[in-house]
This record gives C-alpha cells, structure tokens and sequence, in this order.
C-alpha cells in the first residue's frame, strides 16, 4: 500500500469519526450564551466596605483592602483593552472551630459601566482562591485582580462567594 493511499484512508477514516460526534439529534437547540451565565439571586450575608473586616456565620473573617491600581504582567490572562486593572488583598481569618475551603472561592465584580473579569498573574502572584485548607485559628491573605469598566473614582461593588454561596459584598471605588 502506498503512503498516500493509507493518508488518504486515514483522513476519510478521522472525518467518518468526527461528523459522528455529538450528533444525538433530539431536536433541542444548544443554549445561548447568554443562557450559560449564572445570575446572582441570593443576596449576600454580609454587606461592608473596603477594610472593613466582618465575620460571616461560619466563623470566618474576611477583610478586602482598598483597591489599587496593578499593572499585569506580560503573560497575564483576563486584562480588556481600555478597561482599568486593580486589585486588592483578601484576607481571611478561621475564627471557626474546622478547617475552612477557600478553593471554591469566586470574586464577582461591577462597576455601573458593567461587569469586570478576574485577571490570574504568575509573575505578580494573582493566582486566585488559595487551594490548601485554612486550619481553625490560622488566617491567610491574596492577592485578586480585576479588569473593570469605567474611570477611577466610579462605584465599585465586589461579591465574593464561597461554596456557591454569597458570603460578603464590599463596595467602594474603583482604583
């Protein structure tokens, strides 16, 4: 057999292959984007300022520092074009009796002009949630960054989530 020949064979065979996928055909059209986007309905246990530290009912201490303007690095994800990046300091204390999971930790944001994105930075330690356990007693602080529409000085309103849950909305102004 001619290598063109098993090529040939081997195309034919990978596109038989793949127009098979997925097709399941039951008539039902994929969701819209717009669909796939989970909306905030619960409102959030605590609501405070910027270096405000409040304890939600779990025991933990959650204190989000004031908002400072952060310049990405070169290979950093999230950053828009035009849209000012800032970023501020969670910290956390388990006042708690059992180890808390921080690593289902989401941070929402908005300004008026819309919603801002989550920037993750190696180089400048933006990693997002802290993926170990915080034991009872012990705290842990890091640093989370976001791309946000709008000037400085216009209403910032973060939310931060755990476990799938609202737990704290800080608002202040956009660094």
């Amino acid at each position: 057999m001619s290598i063109q020949f098993r090529a040939l064979a081997t195309a034919a065979l990978l596109t038989l292959t793949l127009t098979a996928c997925g097709g399941g055909g039951s008539g039902e059209a994929a969701p819209k984007e717009s669909e796939l986007i989970e909306t905030q309905t619960q409102e959030a246990e605590v609501k405070t300022g910027f270096d405000a530290p409040e304890t939600t009912a779990d025991g933990l201490t959650f204190t989000l520092a004031a908002p400072a303007s952060f310049k990405p690095g070169d290979f950093a994800t999230g950053p828009i074009e035009g849209q000012l990046n800032t970023s501020f300091n969670i910290k956390v204390e388990n006042t708690g009796t059992a180890d808390a999971d921080l690593s289902t930790v989401i941070v929402s944001a908005s300004t008026a002009a819309g919603a801002c994105t989550d920037i993750f930075d190696g180089d400048n330690n933006v990693m997002g949630a802290p993926m170990d356990p915080v034991a009872a007693g012990a705290s842990i602080e890091f640093v989370w960054a976001l791309s946000c529409p709008g000037a400085a000085g216009d209403d910032l309103s973060v939310v931060l989530s755990n476990q799938g849950a609202p737990v704290i909305e800080v608002t202040g102004k956009l660094a």
